[in-house]
């Protein structure tokens, strides 16, 4: 039963790079001679077949490094290497297919996120969750987005806490909609601050922080890693190891240090919940 009436937030995402770590250097806007050189440079390399370069090459076009933004040619290249098994690659594609003005498709977003999801990319689960939850994407189903929220809870994914926040304050008994969600915070409760904000459970586990090399040094190693041509690895994934390929790798590329890690429904803070 809903509690109350009231709007439900548009999904926003704040392009946040570095989610895989707090020193991770930033894909940002840039046009520089250098950035320009760059991408020209990737641009060639993905010509050439290279599966990592097309996936840093939707980067570049995605936030407008070395070239101007292109949301329609990062989708070409991140569905390029999507379909060269890339991880990454499945979650922005299924990203942009769900969130864009021009490109949206609810059907090819849930496909790519799916694959995402099945392998635990972060923010995959969390995503279908979001599509399943919002009756704006004509999909809506609660006992699904039950399902994937409650597996981006086990992951502690960031954004959890606001959408508790907001079930809490829209549904009457939150708890009988998202039973496996609730059930997996009655397991490990998250915790409140003075502030009144919700914060993640201590597992008193051990956090190594990987600081992450300069983008430029990033960009020349695997630059001279194309250089040195495509390896036939006598399976589809051309050009890629067993290392590089989905099944064996999911952190092996330039673009998961650079993921879309802040996903939330906008405006909501827990407090604006109008009568009526």
């Amino acid at each position: 039963m809903i509690k109350h009436s009231f709007f439900i937030g548009t999904l926003v995402a704040i392009m946040m790079l570095g989610s895989t770590s707090a020193f991770a250097e930033k894909i940002d806007e840039c046009n520089t001679d250098s950035c320009i050189n760059y991408f020209k440079q990737y641009k060639k390399a993905a010509k050439r077949g290279h599966s990592l370069a097309m996936l840093t090459l939707g980067q570049f076009y995605h936030h407008g490094y070395g070239t101007p933004k292109n949301e329609k040619m990062a989708l070409k290249y991140f569905k390029k290497a999507a379909r060269a098994g890339y991880t990454s690659a499945q979650f922005k594609a299924g990203y942009i297919f769900m969130t864009s003005k021009e490109l949206q498709d609810i059907d090819d977003a849930q496909d790519y996120l799916e694959k995402a999801a099945k392998y635990e990319y972060d923010g995959a689960d969390f995503l279908l969750g979001m599509m399943f939850l919002d009756e704006k994407y004509g999909v809506q189903d609660l006992a699904l987005a039950d399902e994937h929220f409650a597996k981006s809870y086990a992951r502690k994914y960031e954004q959890i806490p606001n959408v508790i926040k907001f079930i809490t304050a829209k549904y009457e008994t939150p708890e009988k909609a998202f039973p496996k969600l609730y059930a997996k915070m009655n397991e490990k409760p998250l915790v409140a601050k003075k502030d009144g904000e919700l914060a993640w459970y201590d597992d008193n586990i051990e956090i190594i922080t990987i600081t992450s090399p300069p983008l430029q040094t990033t960009f020349n190693k695997q630059l001279m890693t194309f250089r040195q041509g495509i390896k036939a690895t006598g399976t589809r994934f051309k050009g890629k190891t067993c290392a590089e390929r989905l099944t064996c790798m999911q952190r092996a590329d330039i673009a998961d240090s650079t993921d879309f890690a802040n996903l939330f429904l906008q405006g909501f803070t827990g407090k604006e919940v109008n009568g009526g």
